[in-house]
């Protein structure tokens, strides 16, 4: 053995040893490496059992999968998913994930998947999918903001505030997001006395990083004369629908008349009336388009004008026919543009957004 292995204390020994050290380490952490992700598939198709696929005029089962069928059945699914045909979009992404072995490479489609889930409206299911991708790599933001709606759907306002410091130690911007589940679970509170929850929402008034607009909503559902009262800071444009829809007996006469603009909203609404002669003088202004021009109308002799409202998301453009405090299409917080037109008035009673 001494003519075939060199001295313990030659350096081409200490060599040798580092050598084999090294490969032995490097073919453990290559077995232990296959064999985690053999586990790691394992548990990934078992997992993916839960959601089977439901019959639908595409009939994947029969069709060879190929490499090259990856792009055009990715861009397939998210055209199926934007057009409301969900089943179909959530099949070809459970066939994609069935048939990509590697995990970050098929964790696009897990996301999609999860996404159409949350359109469709399978919460639960959303929540599964986004959590299993976070099981396997914590750091996709993605899945962390999908993850906080979904919780925030499910009125989980706990568990989503949970998202909040990983997606900030990942460099997102998390103020609005962080101040928009503290309301809501504020909101939700059953614990809070009424008292406690009217205390609270006033010192959030202030706070520019809270909607004004869930707030005074949530005042006037709890005490409308609290509301009246904190009404003339914030801008009235931005909550025209809600104090135009509000119903005749949550009214405050006293705030209203001492206010110029609310008591112009209210008197082209037809719940307050003064003299000709001020009506005609044109003092009285909101400088509300629509406001002022219903007041316009009701000078010539016409009171049949009425306001309609529609909302619009700053971010996406998209529009819709009832408020939102997320925009249903991109999910972004405080993004709401209340939208004000002019139509005939009509004989049945509106209702309010409270």
């Amino acid at each position: 053995m001494d003519n075939i292995l060199p001295a313990y204390d030659d350096p081409l020994f200490s060599i040798l040893i580092i050598i084999i050290l090294v490969l032995i380490v490097s073919v453990s952490t290559l077995i232990f490496g296959n064999y985690k992700t053999q586990n790691r598939e394992v548990a990934l198709k078992q997992f993916l059992k839960g959601f089977t696929k439901n019959n639908t005029l595409l009939n994947l089962e029969a069709m060879p999968f190929e490499k090259k069928l990856i792009q055009p059945l990715s861009l397939l699914a998210i055209a199926f998913k934007n057009q409301g045909e969900y089943q179909k979009s959530i099949n070809l992404n459970l066939y994609l994930i069935e048939n990509i072995s590697n995990f970050y490479k098929k964790e696009v489609f897990l996301e999609e998947l999860g996404e159409t889930y949350l359109k469709a409206g399978f919460l639960k299911r959303a929540k599964l999918i986004f959590l299993e991708i976070l099981a396997k790599h914590p750091r996709n933001k993605k899945a962390l903001r999908y993850l906080a709606i979904v919780l925030e759907l499910l009125h989980e306002f706990d568990q989503a505030l949970d998202t909040v410091e990983p997606l900030k130690i990942l460099g997102e911007d998390t103020q609005k997001l962080e101040a928009h589940l503290k309301l809501s679970a504020l909101l939700e509170n059953k614990e809070l006395s009424k008292e406690q929850k009217i205390s609270s929402l006033i010192s959030l008034l202030d706070n520019k990083g809270y909607s004004c607009r869930r707030i005074i909503k949530a005042l006037f559902n709890l005490d409308p004369e609290i509301a009246w009262y904190h009404i003339k800071n914030l801008p009235i444009e931005k909550i025209l629908d809600i104090l135009w829809l509000l119903p005749q007996s949550k009214l405050n006469l006293d705030a209203i008349t001492n206010h110029e603009t609310l008591f112009t909203i209210y008197l082209a609404k037809g719940y307050l009336e003064t003299n000709e002669e001020v009506l005609k003088s044109g003092i009285l202004k909101s400088d509300i388009f629509c406001i002022d021009t219903i007041l316009a109308t009701k000078k010539s002799g016409n009171d049949n004008v009425d306001l309609y409202f529609s909302y619009g998301c700053n971010k996406c453009k998209h529009h819709f026919p009832i408020g939102f405090e997320r925009c249903p299409n991109c999910y972004a917080i405080d993004s709401i543009q209340v939208k004000e037109s002019l139509v005939e008035k009509r004989l049945t009673k509106g209702y309010s957004l409270l």
